[in-house]
């Protein structure tokens, strides 16, 4: 008999939520808000959840929106109506990188073709942009690359520059939306990067291990700092949920790096979201590692969290941390310890009521975090700087 991994039969308990609700809301609270500020439609949403019946047919709810946004995009296109086109194709490629993540097979059929979907959407989208969004790539080992895409500010000046780096549950293409980006309005360079698992690198079976997210991010740095528009002194990274660990990670290993701001707070030991969670958070980030064995999976997790306050420790940029006193995966006692190990300059913004994904706070958080990030790498923080604030809950 086939052994199931462990917790694998708890998919069920999964599905049943689903049926207690019209969206994602019930398992995850707020990530409904963060979508929205990502690009999302409303129309979309409804279309996806109005077909989903459990876990598995996420997938396919979310291909038939895309090839509906798709479809749409090229009819305008087809009529001359660019500017109508552009958002059509935006819409298409969010719901295609949807489809994609939800299936966490490297080389599945579905995989390959809804992935290809998303680029060909979001690239005809840049395209129709005029073309200032562009891709690149850089090697970090041999034959092992990062992928990212880029958005320069207008003006040839050196300007302040943020790398954004995704959780496990983001690709790089969710991530830079050019109608609502709170770097960019401000006047900073955006780069927005699919390190090791992520995206574009597992396409490429580039896998994530102990340190090499920060090599692939230094890589980029190089990138960064070798362009006339971008203030070498000025770099900063924004990381979310998981990217948060990587973002302290990136920092700690490349003293580029000014400023660090992590959101949705994924900095604690990693017992709670591997194996108190829902099960598909271990299901990705295993397959994100390219670990089949639940015992393996067990021990890279182990020495994982070994390593982290060490890494913690070495950072030295200015930062700030931005959580929800109800995160469900990484809870305000893990957090404190995680702040006190710290030795830089820093802030931790608590708002309560709220839960992992912040979606509750989005419109208000993402200009406040991006106005900090501005004077951050503008003036610096003072040495010692050592800042607690509660957000109370405004709704």
């Amino acid at each position: 008999m086939r052994r199931q991994a462990p917790r694998a039969d708890q998919n069920w308990i999964f599905d049943n939520f689903l049926t207690l609700s019209d969206n994602e809301d019930v398992l995850h609270p707020g990530i409904m808000g963060t979508r929205y500020e990502r690009g999302f439609r409303h129309m979309d949403l409804e279309a996806v959840y109005s077909r989903v019946t459990g876990r598995r047919s996420f997938p396919k709810a979310w291909t038939r929106q895309a090839a509906i946004q798709e479809k749409k995009a090229n009819d305008a296109l087809a009529a001359g109506r660019e500017v109508t086109a552009v958002h059509h194709f935006h819409r298409a490629a969010l719901c295609y990188g949807r489809a994609q993540h939800l299936i966490p097979v490297d080389g599945h059929p579905k995989k390959i073709e809804n992935y290809g979907g998303m680029r060909r959407c979001y690239d005809k989208m840049c395209e129709l942009h005029g073309g200032k969004i562009t891709r690149h790539e850089a090697e970090f080992e041999s034959d092992k690359k990062t992928y990212f895409i880029y958005y320069p500010a207008p003006g040839e000046d050196p300007k302040p520059t943020v790398l954004v780096i995704p959780g496990m549950d983001m690709i790089k293409e969710d991530g830079l939306n050019p109608w609502n980006n709170v770097f960019h309005s401000r006047g900073m360079n955006v780069c927005i990067m699919d390190g090791p698992g992520q995206g574009e690198s597992n396409m490429n079976q580039v896998w994530v291990d102990q340190d090499n997210y920060a090599r692939a991010a230094s890589r980029v740095i190089d990138f960064l700092c070798e362009r006339s528009e971008v203030d070498s002194s000025k770099i900063g990274l924004f990381g979310m949920s998981m990217g948060s660990r990587w973002g302290v990670e990136v920092g700690a290993h490349d003293d580029r790096v000014s400023a660090v701001v992590g959101q949705m707070a994924n900095v604690g030991p990693s017992d709670i979201i591997f194996n108190q969670a829902q099960p598909n958070f271990r299901r990705i980030y295993m397959y994100m590692s390219n670990i089949q064995d639940d015992e393996a999976f067990d021990e890279f997790v182990e020495e994982r969290d070994s390593i982290w306050p060490g890494i913690v420790k070495k950072l030295r940029a200015n930062y700030l941390l931005v959580a929800g006193d109800m995160d469900e995966l990484c809870p305000p006692e893990d957090i404190e310890v995680f702040m006190e190990t710290l030795t830089c300059p820093k802030e931790f913004w608590l708002y309560e009521g709220v839960f992992h994904p912040m979606g509750e706070v989005a419109a208000d958080m993402y200009p406040a975090i991006a106005d900090w990030m501005l004077d951050t790498l503008s003036n610096g923080l003072p040495a010692g700087h050592d800042k607690r604030v509660i957000v109370e809950e405004a709704f």
